[in-house]
């Protein structure tokens, strides 16, 4: 079933691949790429801006990197709280066990009294 699927992702990524380089061709008029400039982004290498397909490569892996920080910080959060209620599980086992383990006080009066009204 994981040879499927790793199988499937990787006809997935070359799908991806062949659709950006597509993409690079058509953005292309009279010879020249298409290009986006990215505010606050000066580099001297791109001064004239971004091709189309870099553009949507960095788009796409900041957001794998920002999803993949989002579940790494809430399962991190998941797994202090499973600790916090494993030791908060221990310590009421304990207190159960100490309960449980505790003498009977046998100062009990027991009364067997009926009351004549009642009846």
């Amino acid at each position: 079933m994981k040879l499927i699927k790793y199988l499937i992702w990787i006809l997935l990524l070359m799908g991806s691949l062949v659709f950006l380089v597509k993409l690079n061709e058509l953005n292309q008029f009279d010879g020249n790429v298409l290009t986006i400039k990215i505010p606050f982004l000066n580099m001297p290498r791109y001064e004239n801006g971004f091709n189309v397909w870099i553009v949507l490569v960095m788009t796409l892996t900041a957001g794998v990197v920002i999803g993949f920080l989002l579940a790494l910080f809430q399962i991190i959060s998941q797994k202090s709280e499973v600790f916090s209620l494993k030791s908060k599980i221990r310590r009421i086992q304990t207190e159960l066990n100490s309960l449980r383990n505790e003498s009977i006080n046998d100062n009990i009066v027991i009364t067997d009294e009926m009351d004549d009204s009642s009846l």
